[in-house]
C-alpha cells in the first residue's frame, strides 16, 4: 500500500508541476489588457506601444491580409472607427503579416479605405501578449487599461454584444 501511495503522489505532484500559471492564454474581460510594441505602418521607425494610447477607449483589432473573416470585418471596424472617434475611440488594427506582404497591407488598407492606425507587428509580439488562438482578435479596453470586450472571429455588422460593450465602454 505504501508504494502505491507514494507512486499515487509522485504522480500528483509531477501533474501538478505541468498545469499552466493562471496568467496564460487571452486576457479576459475585467482584466488589465497587456502591453506590446510595435511599428507604425506611417512612419516604420516609429515604435508604438499599447501604453501609448493610456487614457483612451482602444479597440485593438489582431489581423492579417490573408485572413478571409478579418478582411470581412474590416469595412464594418471602419465605420465604427468613424461613427465614434469623436466620443473618443480609437481602433488600432494590428497586422501580424510578414515584411514581404507590407504592400499587400498598403493596398488592402487603400482598398477598404481604412483610416484608423495601422501597427505592423511581423514578429508577432501582440499574439505573444494577447494570446489569441486564431484571427482576427479584437480586445476593446477601456481608458484605465481594462479589457471590457473580446472576441476571436470577426465583429460582425450590428453586433449587440460587442455594441453594447462600445456603448458602456465610451460612457
Amino acid at each position: 500500500m505504501t508504494k502505491v501511495f507514494r507512486a499515487t503522489f509522485a504522480l500528483l505532484l509531477w501533474v501538478s508541476a505541468c498545469v499552466p500559471p493562471d496568467d496564460l492564454g487571452p486576457p479576459q474581460v475585467g482584466e488589465e489588457a497587456p502591453d506590446f510594441q510595435a511599428v507604425a505602418l506611417e512612419d516604420q521607425e516609429r515604435v508604438v506601444s499599447l501604453a501609448d494610447y493610456s487614457g483612451q477607449t482602444i479597440l485593438v483589432n489582431l489581423w492579417a491580409t490573408w485572413c478571409a473573416p478579418c478582411r470581412q470585418e474590416t469595412p464594418y471596424l471602419q465605420s465604427v472607427y468613424e461613427e465614434n472617434r469623436d466620443r473618443g475611440l480609437m481602433v488600432v488594427g494590428v497586422s501580424v503579416d510578414s515584411p514581404s506582404a507590407y504592400d499587400l497591407v498598403e493596398g488592402f488598407l487603400e482598398e477598404m479605405g481604412v483610416t484608423y492606425d495601422i501597427l505592423l507587428d511581423p514578429e508577432m509580439v501582440s499574439t505573444d501578449a494577447f494570446a489569441p488562438i486564431g484571427y482576427p482578435a479584437s480586445y476593446l479596453i477601456d481608458g484605465d487599461g481594462i479589457v471590457r470586450f473580446t472576441r476571436l472571429g470577426p465583429i460582425l455588422e450590428d453586433d449587440p454584444v460587442f455594441l453594447a460593450a462600445l456603448e458602456e465602454t465610451l460612457n
